[in-house]
């Protein structure tokens, strides 16, 4: 069982954190020594299929008019993870990127609709308007991620693992075709090059890193390893060897076409 499977039974009762699932059908490399496939099985975030605790889209967050006159759209907890957008009233004074007091119940958090207010590390008091989304086309460059404490869907921001320019409270994390900043677990996603990660939810390595096959690491004693990321216009001198900087997705979203990692293909 993953990470993510264990924490969405624990979010079932006390929405305890979780781990974000990218879908990834193999992880290896090409023969040829191209591309790795990292291919996500829907275009977002999981549904109900999935364990039962998917978001549930009642009103479209990134639509202005998903809601009457006077209410907004926004995500509750009705009894589990905060993903159930519904049409509330609408209090939103605060602007995007805001702090503000998260109301997992109710949604009267200050945000305006198609924003709500997600804490980046539970301990906080108070956490920041964020967009919300149902896929990564709501959020474009960037991605539609899940926040691993409430399963929340919420836009990330694009960024460049090798000169990454995250916000306070977030980190520049893999994706399967592209880097956001996304929350990380403090406890979870600390993994240095050479350690193990887990390559189903791309969770367990450190900011800028990315998850890979561990056949393509050297020295990796697991499943799957972390390893650094690297720019494929300044050629393999940025890995130690025996790596070689090679492409790390093999569809990469736009404006990802030279990230690379290092490892040695087969």
């Amino acid at each position: 069982m993953d990470c993510r499977t264990l924490a969405r039974a624990a979010l079932a009762c006390l929405l305890l954190p979780a781990c974000q699932r990218v879908p990834i059908d193999d992880l290896g490399g090409e023969s040829s020594g191209g591309a790795t496939d990292v291919e996500s099985a829907d275009d977002g975030p999981p549904g109900d299929a999935d364990g039962g605790y998917g978001p549930e889209f009642n009103c479209e967050p990134a639509d202005e008019q998903a809601c009457p006159a006077g209410q907004k759209c926004t995500a509750i907890s009705e009894g589990g993870p905060q993903n159930h957008f519904n049409c509330v009233p609408d209090d939103g004074m605060l602007l995007p990127g805001d702090d503000c007091e998260p109301a997992e119940g109710t949604g009267q958090d200050g945000c305006t609709s198609g924003h709500v207010c997600l804490r980046t590390n539970p301990e906080d008091q108070l956490g920041r308007c964020l967009p919300a989304c149902r896929n990564d086309e709501d959020c474009e460059p960037g991605g539609c991620q899940e926040s691993p404490y409430t399963l929340t869907t919420f836009c990330a921001d694009a960024c460049d693992p090798i000169v990454p320019d995250c916000e306070n409270g977030f980190a520049c994390h893999q994706t399967a075709d592209r880097f956001v900043c996304d929350m990380l677990l403090s406890d979870t996603d600390i993994s240095q090059p050479g350690e193990p990660c887990n390559a189903v939810g791309l969770r367990g390595c450190a900011a800028n890193l990315a998850c890979m096959h561990g056949a393509l690491i050297p020295a990796c004693v697991g499943d799957a390893c972390c390893t650094t990321v690297c720019d494929l216009n300044l050629g393999d001198e940025q890995c130690p060897s025996p790596s070689l900087c090679r492409p790390l997705f093999s569809a990469p979203a736009p404006g990802f076409e030279a990230v690379g990692a290092c490892y040695v293909p087969y």
